[in-house]
């Protein structure tokens, strides 16, 4: 594709793209025209950088840049991606000595990422979400992309966010191929429902029957008004803010207003005696959803099961629509226990344009927190292949779906949870 069909688009030149007449087209057109217009921080609070929008052919990515801002989210901010939020991460350590002595590593590791300007770089597929699925064909111009954004931004890096092998496998492949560098994001998980692998799974049987019983009334978008805006936040709040970290996307009640009017989400909420206590927003793309909106009140009492309900909801339209449930980062037991299958997510890193100062903490960052064999094709062993029939054992079900000798798939199968997929090759 010649490099001439690839623009940069700004607020002030917006009125000159001529969005695709495409799904994925007239959705970055909903999204990005007020946000563009109005500027993140009407949406986020602390979303603190400029939005561009990049077509690349048919396809429309948005694109964040940024500098440093202790007050930013880490979905604009490497620098509170890596440091202030896994500082905040310490303290569910619950072991002092421990949690002392990794401060104290931290404070000159945040002090070095501060001088090598881990914060000046160009995000490309940024919706400013936790999770940012990506439209189809991005592949194809992913080099192209690199080119004109490291020419466009000669002194920032340049990162693809939200990359794994699951869900954009042939974009991974074309990130590598131009030479981009793996570094480690999260681990997340994915959620096949049609399986019989997971609706086999007691909780998950357990969490339908909590669903089919419960006393709430379940609200959809025709049923909820701007007006609930408001009370949809002040749960996402409780959840994601007060009890995790306030590193998260702070939504404003005017997101959640355009989510409802532009169809941005599809929203669920969950209510009693005329109260909303839950509420959940997810989108999709290429077959995958994932909900970046998600709250219940804390405060109510834990046998309500307000988390297991809304994940039920979200499983329950992915399986009516054959869609794979992207369930994001964290509660890896619960997902596990769901038979969500770990996989590695990924920033890959373009900075070959960079000084050496400037490209050393990226460096450090890959060295300390990524596999070195992030960018290899997946291995034979494939959890995802792996659903147990009826009455057979799970060591007998690894070693047929793996070819392994037996032990080795017992050995497997203890382990399964606590590994990522995929699999370094050098194991």
């Amino acid at each position: 594709m010649p490099v001439s069909t690839i623009r940069l688009y700004s607020r002030d030149d917006l009125g000159a793209l001529d969005w695709p007449a495409t799904e994925d087209g007239d959705y970055a057109r909903r999204y990005l025209t007020p946000f563009m217009t109005n500027g993140p921080q009407a949406y986020l609070r602390n979303a603190r950088a400029a939005i561009y929008a990049l077509r690349a052919g048919p396809v429309v990515l948005p694109v964040t840049v940024s500098d440093f801002d202790l007050a930013n989210s880490y979905v604009c901010s490497p620098y509170a991606h890596y440091v202030t939020y896994g500082q905040e991460e310490l303290f569910n350590l619950k072991n002092p000595p421990v949690e002392a002595a990794l401060r104290l590593l931290f404070r000159p590791l945040a002090w070095y990422f501060r001088r090598g300007a881990l914060d000046r770089a160009v995000l490309v597929n940024n919706w400013l979400l936790p999770t940012n699925l990506y439209p189809s064909g991005v592949a194809e111009h992913a080099a192209q992309m690199v080119d004109h954004l490291a020419a466009a931004f000669p002194d920032r890096a340049v990162i693809f966010r939200s990359v794994d092998a699951r869900a954009n496998a042939d974009l991974l492949a074309a990130l590598r191929a131009r030479g981009g560098r793996p570094v480690f994001s999260r681990s997340i998980y994915y959620q096949d429902v049609s399986s019989a692998c997971v609706q086999r799974r007691r909780d998950y049987r357990a969490d339908l029957k909590c669903y089919q019983h419960t006393p709430y009334r379940m609200l959809d978008g025709a049923d909820l008004g701007p007006d609930d805006a408001e009370r949809i936040v002040e749960l996402y709040d409780d959840l994601y803010l007060r009890k995790y970290s306030y590193c998260n996307p702070q939504f404003t009640p005017e997101f959640v207003r355009l989510a409802l009017a532009e169809r941005l989400l599809t929203i669920k909420a969950l209510a009693h005696n005329g109260r909303i206590d839950a509420a959940l927003g997810y989108f999709g793309r290429r077959g995958f959803i994932t909900a970046p909106l998600f709250g219940y009140d804390t405060q109510l009492p834990k046998d309500l099961g307000l988390y297991r309900l809304l994940t039920m909801l979200m499983s329950l339209d992915a399986r009516e629509h054959g869609w794979t449930v992207h369930l994001s980062a964290g509660v890896g037991r619960f997902k596990r226990l769901r038979d969500g299958l770990p996989v590695i997510e990924y920033n890959a890193v373009f900075d070959e344009h960079l000084p050496a100062s400037r490209r050393r903490p990226w460096r450090l960052l890959q060295s300390a927190a990524t596999c070195p064999s992030a960018w290899c094709p997946a291995p034979r062993w494939k959890p995802a292949a792996v659903c147990r029939p009826a009455g057979s054992s799970a060591a007998a079900a690894c070693a047929s779906a793996t070819g392994r000798p037996a032990r080795q798939a017992r050995t497997w199968a203890r382990r399964r949870r606590a590994r990522p997929w995929p699999m370094p090759a050098w194991r």
